[in-house]
């Protein structure tokens, strides 16, 4: 009995303390937790509700997914990447991403085209709210969405690996004044592209999109 007594506490610390990870992926997804900015164990623990250590264990899980930095005097900050890490991550997107809707356009059937149109519309939708937190969501299912229709298990991994590694950052970028707008204009060409099977001009549309948003995001990050 004391055995399982013990193994439901670990049940409930664990689960605590993803919720916790994830309360605080959101508050720096959208935004709520600037780069650079310091986190207080202290009022984080006052303004969840939870003790410090659920809150330290979700703090080292978000460490090892690069949402938090630890420094030396045990200070955890919100992961500022620098700027060479940003064109390294947005060069190699952009080569995935771009191979991954050129081989999209060739292979979609209908219903996935249809498909496309609806996610498309959701990011509409998010973009007409000004609701960049939406916006990111619905944009991360339209790739993703992309790279699944393009057929290749080790290049939709490849994606999903990169996507899970620049997801802390890409968010701030859409915050900065008519980002959202531009946005939503380069998401209306890939449409445009795949709706006139153009794979050519699909996968150039989303080279620029990437290096668009790389420099926006660079702009977030100097400003």
């Amino acid at each position: 009995m004391i055995g399982r007594g013990e193994h439901r506490a670990e049940k409930r610390f664990r689960s605590l303390t993803r919720l916790i990870a994830e309360e605080l992926k959101h508050a720096i997804s959208g935004g709520k937790l600037k780069p650079g900015e310091k986190l207080s164990e202290q009022s984080l623990t006052s303004s969840i509700g939870v003790s410090r250590v659920p809150l330290r264990e979700a703090l080292r899980s978000l460490e090892a997914e690069g949402y938090v930095t630890f420094l030396s005097n045990d200070q955890v900050i919100v992961s500022k990447p620098t700027v060479s890490e940003i064109e390294d991550y947005y060069s190699i997107a952009s080569v995935l991403e771009g191979l991954a809707t050129r081989l999209a356009v060739d292979r979609a059937r209908p219903e996935e085209i249809e498909r496309l149109r609806e996610l498309h519309q959701h990011l509409k939708n998010a973009c007409k709210s000004g609701d960049a937190a939406a916006y990111f969501e619905a944009n991360s299912r339209f790739h993703r969405f992309i790279a699944e229709v393009a057929g290749n298990e080790r290049l939709y991994r490849m994606i999903d690996q990169m996507r899970q590694e620049m997801r802390r950052t890409r968010i701030l970028a859409l915050q900065l004044p008519r980002r959202l707008d531009y946005s939503m204009r380069e998401h209306d060409q890939i449409m445009d592209a795949f709706l006139k099977k153009n794979s050519e001009l699909a996968e150039a549309t989303v080279i620029r999109h990437l290096d668009n948003h790389m420099k926006a995001l660079k702009q977030a990050l100097n400003g």
